[in-house]
């Protein structure tokens, strides 16, 4: 098991300012936060201790990994999650530069299907 990272209340407030005006809610995960796109409940990204991770997809996960311009998602350590990267804090810095991956995610995962919901348990 990975060790989970520590939440970084001003990291999720950044993120909140960001995409204040985006049809988005963000949802406690991973013991953090993340957010989900109202159009179809699906993650696009999250807060990570200091860092976010973003969902990207398959192929952009690995060119960025291979590139050495992100790290794998890992939360359980040993399961990647192959469609998002990690950005460490530094990749992140700037307002601007987090906007642009926060655009990218969302418009990835708005690509996606709808999200299946699940049987009620009676």
């Amino acid at each position: 098991m990975a060790d989970w990272a520590t939440k970084d209340e001003a990291l999720i407030e950044r993120i909140d300012g960001l995409l204040a005006a985006a049809p988005v809610r963000r949802k406690n995960m991973f013991g953090s936060s993340a957010w989900f796109l109202e159009a179809n409940d699906m993650m696009f990204a999250g807060a990570w201790g200091e860092a976010i991770m973003v969902r990207v997809g398959a192929e952009r996960t690995s060119a960025l990994i291979e590139a050495g311009d992100a790290e794998s998602f890992d939360p359980m350590g040993g399961k990647p999650m192959r469609e998002y990267v990690l950005l460490n804090a530094d990749r992140i810095a700037e307002d601007d530069v987090l906007l642009v991956w926060l655009e990218e995610s969302s418009q990835f995962a708005a690509g996606l299907p709808p999200k299946k919901k699940k049987p009620r348990k009676r």
